[in-house]
């Protein structure tokens, strides 16, 4: 045993010591679990939802709509009976997908509806992405943009013929209502299906004419790179960071780039400075507890949508860690163990996985019963004034700029009346705290953080997903590195056993893509698991040396060309061929809130050619390697920004 893998070894063994300690006095999680259990004690009748295992079916499973999951059951039943299929598509924790399913699908006038002109079908997008990505395509090209919930009414081919997103009950303000939507689409289906038909076969045929984006023997221009910067810096917002108008989201295929160029390139640096500190500063990033929230309602990053998901953390982590190993700060340091320290704290399962989200809504503590968004993060001022000390709150009062009328101005739903979100004060941004003001600062947030503990807590989905567990542990592992901190690595090791254990079948060599205790689920892995698990795998390996981790990324990658590979172009479908039932499989180089899947096989091709001891097997991954940028080429140089992880990947 080298003198490294004792030391690893210590620093695990300290730190079950440590966890068996702190889970005795761990968080209470509100799951859906609890959520059934009150819905039973009411009295409801389930529907047959209640034997699913994800926790977005399940908060479905008492609804008045007789919905089924995806699968033959429900097509075969819409053939016989001669009905489209509405298919509602979202996530647990999603908050206008709660507003939805309150509104209508609790709804018994809404939901009856539903029942006698439709076969309806609920979809977790986190449990099928593959799905998903069908439908949200045909969402953006009907509706003009896309979100969830995802509303899609399909024909008995699965074609769809109209969708939207979210939608009121009723008629509206001149917005129309899903009832109207509802029994509209029945008259249509009825009295003239020749033109459904014909709306679906064009729908149908742009989004699959869309849904692959290789071209045989493209070649990167030499420019590509200065056409990315181009394009980044005409949407770069120069005083508040980002780049979009509002709702602002954090962009980590944007910041890979960003952060690789930043080295040679003064105005990439300078962009990414601007980004991280306004994010820092900002209510997007909790103030009190550590960790993102998913993106910014607002230009200045100031109020969030509440939501916490497990791969904006480790995605976020990875974009302050590359630019602090660039231009060390003692912020950008202190921003990544804070929010290690929430994904220990509130998103760890006691058997070593990650959970996939906190919901941006809760129960109101001043009325119970009655949940609203941002509930567990929000303050009032006489609030404040109560739990901290005076010298504490006349201090956070300026740093935070706490107001007696509160501090959110952007309220286009009159949710936030009187409330204040944290977020640094413009004259304490670029301020160095006094030893004293400091003092206050820990001061507050441990009080506050241990007063919010003793409110209702947010829904947890309790799902794990191999990809952003592999997100994840890839955090833990790098920054293990730049900070020389062993017990990071610790982390990653632990999140690599839960998934070996969990999620990894060894005989067979398959993996899953979810796993939820005490749930059997069978959900077969996409790329973006095998990928992100096989990136993880080699940042583990470099901060360790530990060839098992090495020996299991090989293992993986091979599987992953047995499975997603495309021989034809060198490029990697995004599922595997295992649902006859899905329209098409996609193979795209575009990032979205999570880079593209097959920029990530990019990187792990280069670096397993890298780290492969067998000259033949160095040669394959660099063809290989080759083989799927040249696929791809001719649609990055047409908008090189939209593909930023992969220029990244490309010029390492």
């Amino acid at each position: 045993m080298t003198f490294n893998m004792r030391v690893l070894h210590f620093f695990i063994l300290i730190y079950f010591v440590s966890f068996s300690v702190s889970a005795a006095v761990g968080i209470k999680h509100l799951t859906v679990n609890d959520h059934l259990r009150q819905e039973e004690s009411e009295g409801k009748k389930a529907n047959r939802l209640i034997n699913e295992s994800s926790p977005y079916l399940l908060q479905h499973a008492y609804n008045p709509v007789d919905w089924y999951s995806w699968g033959d059951e429900a097509f075969a039943k819409a053939k016989k009976e001669n009905k489209p299929i509405f298919l509602s598509i979202g996530y647990s924790t999603c908050h206008w997908c709660h507003v939805m399913a309150h509104e209508s699908f609790e709804n018994e006038k809404i939901s009856a509806l539903i029942n006698e002109y439709f076969v309806a079908i609920k979809v977790d997008r986190e449990q099928r992405q593959d799905i998903d990505s069908v439908y949200m395509s045909a969402t953006q090209l009907i509706n003009g943009q896309g979100g969830w919930p995802m509303t899609v009414f399909l024909d008995h081919q699965l074609r769809p013929f109209h969708a939207a997103t979210y939608y009121p009950p009723f008629s509206i303000d001149g917005r129309l209502g899903l009832q109207q939507v509802l029994t509209k689409i029945h008259e249509l289906w009825v009295e003239q299906p020749e033109t459904i038909d014909e709306v679906a076969t064009n729908v149908t045929a742009q989004i699959m004419a869309s849904a692959d984006d290789t071209l045989e023997g493209g070649v990167l221009n030499k420019n590509v790179n200065q056409l990315a910067m181009q394009q980044i810096s005409s949407v770069f917002d120069d005083d508040l960071g980002g780049f979009s108008a509002a709702p602002k989201f954090p962009r980590p295929g944007i910041f890979s780039f960003l952060n690789q160029q930043s080295a040679a390139d003064k105005t990439a640096r300078t962009m990414m400075k601007v980004t991280l500190d306004g994010m820092a500063s900002g209510g997007i990033y909790d103030q009190i507890a550590g960790g993102f929230h998913r993106y910014s309602v607002d230009a200045s990053w100031q109020v969030p949508h509440f939501e916490k998901m497990l791969y904006s953390q480790a995605l976020m982590v990875m974009a302050y860690d590359g630019y602090y190993r660039i231009t060390p700060d003692e912020r950008y340091k202190n921003i990544i163990y804070e929010t290690f320290d929430f994904v220990k704290d509130e998103m760890r399962s006691p058997q070593g996985g990650f959970y996939s989200a906190l919901d941006a809504d809760s129960e109101r503590a001043d009325k119970p019963g009655e949940r609203a968004e941002g509930a567990y993060y929000l303050w009032r001022y006489t609030e404040l004034k109560k739990i901290l000390a005076t010298d504490e709150f006349e201090f956070i009062k300026k740093y935070f700029h706490v107001r007696e009328q509160g501090n959110i101005f952007s309220d286009p739903q009159d949710e936030f009346t009187e409330l204040n979100i944290f977020y640094i004060d413009e004259e304490y941004k670029n301020q160095l705290l006094t030893d004293q003001q400091k003092k206050w600062l820990a001061s507050v947030k441990q009080k506050l953080n241990l007063q919010r503990l003793k409110r209702p807590r947010p829904h947890l989905d309790d799902k794990v997903i191999t990809a952003w567990n592999g997100m994840m542990l890839a955090a833990f592992a790098k920054t293990s590195v730049t900070f020389d901190d062993k017990s990071l690595l610790v982390e990653a090791v632990r999140t690599l056993e839960y998934i070996r254990k969990y999620l990894y079948e060894k005989e067979s060599k398959k993996l899953y893509r979810q796993y939820r205790p005490g749930n059997i689920d069978n959900s077969a892995a996409t790329l973006a698991d095998y990928v992100w698990l096989i990136h993880g795998l080699l940042e583990t390996y470099e901060a360790s040396k530990d060839t098992q981790w090495l020996s299991w990324a090989f293992e993986l990658h091979q599987r992953q060309n047995e499975l997603f590979l495309d021989d034809s172009s060198g490029a990697y479908f995004e599922s595997i061929a295992n649902d006859k039932n899905l329209l098409f499989r996609s193979k795209s180089i575009y990032d979205g809130a999570i880079p593209s899947a097959n920029a990530i096989a990019l990187s792990n091709l280069k670096r397993l050619s890298v780290l492969s001891t067998d000259k033949s097997r160095k040669k394959v991954f660099l063809s290989q390697a080759r083989k799927l940028v040249s696929s791809f080429a001719t649609v990055i140089n047409q908008n090189p920004a939209a593909s930023s992880m992969l220029l990244s990947v490309e010029n390492q």
